[in-house]
């Protein structure tokens, strides 16, 4: 399997799983919250929601951030691979990703720790702790919206990587992504999902070329 088979087996099942495992079984493990309480009123409910459902909690969790790693992963090996006139916004844009990876790492880890400090019964050391794992995530539609935008541009100019339309929808994509997750978190994760399904559209017009 070579680099660009194993980019786009990335950019197509990666996303997918992603989204399956955060707005499918996600709710269905662990629960909702009701996003109308307060900032550390949601928190402790996130917490006292993981605390019932500890194992399977830590198995939806590590899952799906895996799965995004993936997905960022495969978008750096794109923008890598530009060799033409993008390559220098290609590869830009994959150090960009690649800086990204890290942030749902670190959340994820504050998160666990949270749950964990949530058991031993220091709920308000806990409650701070997860609003520190949901605050790294802030960062996170910005990067990787500059991130689309250099890779979206990388690939127009090198033509041929991709159709115009989907370079152009990733370049899109990131510039309403960028103030979107400010005006409305829920527009904001319309804007993620739908620029995944791109993301994933990228991946299967990249193996059909590669057969």
């Amino acid at each position: 399997m070579n680099t660009r088979v194993f980019t786009s087996w990335l950019l197509i099942i990666c996303p997918i799983a992603m989204m399956v495992v955060f707005i499918v079984l996600e709710p269905l493990v662990i629960g909702e919250i009701d996003e109308s309480l307060g900032v550390r009123e949601r928190a402790l409910a996130t917490l006292e929601t993981f605390s019932d459902n500890e194992v399977p909690g830590y198995f939806v969790n590590i899952l799906g951030v895996v799965f995004m790693l993936g997905t960022i992963s495969g978008l750096a090996l794109l923008g890598k691979s530009l060799d033409g006139n993008g390559a220098a916004l290609g590869t830009v844009s994959s150090l960009i990703f690649t800086a990204v990876l890290a942030i749902p790492v670190i959340a994820l880890g504050l998160s666990l720790s949270a749950g964990e400090i949530f058991a031993e019964g220091y709920t308000d050391t806990a409650v701070s702790v997860e609003l520190m794992a949901e605050s790294t995530f802030m960062g996170f539609p910005i990067f990787l919206g500059l991130g689309y935008i250099l890779l979206g541009l990388g690939l127009l100019l090198e033509k041929g990587t991709l159709p115009i339309a989907l370079a152009g929808l990733l370049l899109l994509a990131g510039v309403v992504m960028l103030p979107g997750i400010l005006l409305d978190p829920g527009f904001g994760f319309l804007v993620f999902a739908i620029s995944m399904l791109v993301v994933v559209a990228s991946g299967v017009f990249l193996l059909r070329r590669s057969d």
